[in-house]
């Protein structure tokens, strides 16, 4: 008995911490399938397609991600995107629709780039003229590209700028109309959903950055965020869809955080040897371990089971049209379960 302690204890200290060894867990059984659709990144084209590839069968719409602004405030696609774009299209065209996101990112060679620009989106906005010019650029990629439908994902867009954001939307939904291709919108969890918004496009919500680079350890979405999320999109003359991350975060006691997809995730706790124990509140994995310099880290993550979690909960009130950010790193049994969601 002595000898059998003294090895729990160190495994204990390799490890640095306390874990439990979690059971394989199952799928949750007769979840009603969701109207699943799928961002791809084009940094991570290559991975994301083949991913795709293999769960297509199971997916609604397959996102480009996406157009960016550069020092003129005019849209432009990457030499990746473009590669991605060309490559969703031959491949998933005949059996999905690809659409391509714009966001308001500006990105300009020998620059830093600034994610969500609120002084790009006023520009963009600020009047009638500015707002034909920015659709003719749209309407002017969407045609080069073919593409089936065109996301806007404009975030943090200024308070006083709304107005003329909603004024935008419902024309370049008319626009976009007259060429027979779909238009939709993604809006933070702290949009104004009382704010009436235009008829025609389809709407998402961002169901995530519960927890992330802003924030202390924790899961990207938990059910209590989810249920307040659910009553604010109530308010809206808007049906919407919601859109769950995948992957996650690891803190690090040196302050840094890291990005991690859920394979990078396994990874990880698979070479310090430590298992992940479930959290209830959210359903995501979490686990504690010390690396080599001594110092402790902790790692949040989304699995399979997450997913469905956070995907069972809120179908549970009727929100059954669901978003992945992201392709690009997933697992085995997450691309099986995308494919499994056939009709």
């Amino acid at each position: 008995m002595a000898f059998f302690c003294m090895m729990l204890l160190l495994v204990a200290g390799c490890s640095g911490v306390k874990t439990t060894t979690i059971a394989k867990e199952k799928p949750i059984a007769k979840m009603t399938k969701p109207a699943l659709s799928i961002w791809l990144p084009e940094w991570q084209y290559k991975q994301s397609i083949s991913e795709v590839k293999s769960s297509v069968g199971g997916l609604k719409n397959i996102y480009v991600f996406g157009a960016y602004f550069n020092e003129k405030d005019q849209l432009f696609l990457t030499d990746t995107a473009i590669q991605l774009m060309n490559q969703a299209q031959q491949q998933f065209s005949a059996t999905n629709k690809v659409i391509l996101t714009v966001i308001n990112d500006y990105v300009v060679a020998g620059s830093p780039s600034v994610q969500k620009d609120s002084e790009l989106l006023h520009r963009l906005l600020e009047s009638p003229k500015a707002r034909k010019q920015h659709i003719a650029n749209i309407m002017e990629l969407a045609d080069r590209y073919k593409v089936d439908g065109i996301e806007v994902d404009y975030e943090k867009i200024a308070k006083n700028d709304l107005p003329n954001y909603v004024l935008f939307l419902d024309e370049l939904y008319q626009q976009l109309k007259k060429k027979n291709k779909s238009m939709h919108v993604v809006v933070v969890p702290s949009f104004p959903f009382e704010m009436e918004l235009p008829n025609g496009p389809e709407y998402t919500v961002m169901a995530y950055n519960v927890h992330g680079y802003h924030s202390g350890a924790g899961a990207k979405a938990d059910f209590k965020f989810l249920d307040q999320l659910m009553g604010k999109v109530q308010k809206s003359n808007q049906k919407f869809a919601f859109a769950f991350a995948t992957g996650g975060f690891v803190w690090k006691e040196d302050g840094k955080i890291v990005a991690l997809t859920e394979v990078e995730a396994e990874k990880l706790l698979t070479s310090v040897k430590v298992t992940p124990q479930r959290d209830k509140a959210s359903g995501a994995l979490f686990a504690q371990y010390v690396d080599e310099n001594n110092k402790k880290n902790e790692v949040w993550y989304a699995d399979t089971i997450t997913l469905q979690k956070w995907v069972a909960h809120v179908g549970a009130k009727k929100f059954k049209d669901i978003v992945l950010w992201r392709a690009g790193g997933l697992s085995e049994e997450t691309v099986n379960w995308l494919k499994s969601n056939k009709k």
